[in-house]
């Protein structure tokens, strides 16, 4: 894989070099100058047709420019159908790439890998656009989401391998634009949560049930994105660790536990993820989770999280209490 990052790490005035600022090497080949990432954050700054603009490549750049070793990019959808919202530049078509490849580009000039994060709503399509009208969002399950009442439509087989193939699709597009990798958004409530959590996964057939079930689509999803993208070009999965699916309505089911996807991270490995990123929840916004202008302090006086005072403790640190762990 051609390597476009730059290893030069800071040195402080005592000569020391701060661990944070030393190289990270992951298992695919790719080598981050430092161990800084800017996570997937959101912004609809493109166009509503999913064409890329401008202001997303200047987006990019600037926190390339700042010095970050490595950039996940906000979601990115693999088929209309799966719009979490308008305004976000797709990879659904070949006529995608020479966008990416023009982001990826201004990235590399300063030494920043560039990760796509590929991505898909399921039941959790918050705006689905009149492209939309009448398509009722795909999910694992019929039952509406309990938080935000968006409808779902339970997925055929047929449907469940047609979304494979578009994940593949999108990853192959996403080696062809020069990116350094993609991951794969399967956490917070979007369509791979919607399979993986036994609070939401009601099917019946061989992608519900027991954990090996459903934890099928992501791992078939995976073996596509190698076919079609190479065993070494970077994959990396970001998932929510435990559901907490009950943190508003108490007396819901908790959905999965914290041992559940330690498994299904075994699973994953095996299955050739080169990384994880960790996560929390399985909807979002989510109390321990949340989204755009909240604190630490608004969540914990938040009538919905009383029932869980730890409720922010992942937030004192950082906005989400993401991080990032390669794979051994």
């Amino acid at each position: 894989m051609e390597a476009h990052v730059v290893i030069t790490p800071a040195v402080p005035v005592n000569g020391a070099v701060d661990p944070i600022f030393t190289p990270l090497s992951f298992p695919s080949g790719l080598t981050i100058k430092n161990r800084v990432f800017r996570g997937n954050i959101s912004g609809r700054i493109d166009n509503y047709d999913g064409s890329g603009t401008m202001a997303r490549v200047n987006w990019e750049e600037r926190f390339a420019r700042g010095g970050v070793g490595a950039i996940v990019s906000a979601h990115v959808p693999i088929q209309v159908r799966g719009r979490v919202l308008p305004h976000y530049a797709f990879i659904d078509v070949d006529d995608k790439v020479a966008f990416w490849r023009a982001v990826g580009a201004r990235v590399h000039a300063h030494g920043c890998a560039f990760i796509l994060q590929l991505s898909h709503s399921g039941r959790q399509r918050d705006i689905a656009g009149v492209e939309n009208a009448g398509n009722t969002a795909l999910s694992p399950t019929s039952r509406p989401d309990p938080v935000h009442g968006l409808p779902a439509q339970a997925m055929t087989l047929r449907e469940i391998a047609d979304i494979v193939e578009g994940f593949a699709q999108g990853a192959r597009r996403a080696r062809e634009a020069g990116l350094d990798g993609v991951e794969l958004h399967a956490s917070n409530g979007y369509l791979f949560t919607q399979f993986l959590s036994s609070a939401i996964n009601d099917r019946k057939d061989e992608y519900g049930g027991p954990l090996v079930n459903r934890a099928r689509f992501l791992l078939e999803v995976m073996a596509a994105i190698r076919r079609e993208a190479g065993d070494d070009f970077h994959l990396q999965v970001k998932m929510s660790t435990v559901d907490h699916a009950n943190a508003i309505f108490p007396w819901k089911p908790k959905g999965n536990t914290l041992a559940e996807s330690v498994q299904v991270f075994k699973w994953v490995e095996e299955a050739g993820a080169h990384a994880v990123h960790v996560s929390t929840g399985n909807f979002f916004p989510h109390p321990l989770n949340p989204a755009g202008d909240f604190t630490p302090r608004d969540v914990i006086d938040t009538p919905t999280t009383r029932c869980c005072p730890r409720a922010a403790a992942p937030c004192a640190t950082t906005p989400c209490g993401d991080s990032h762990l390669p794979a051994r």
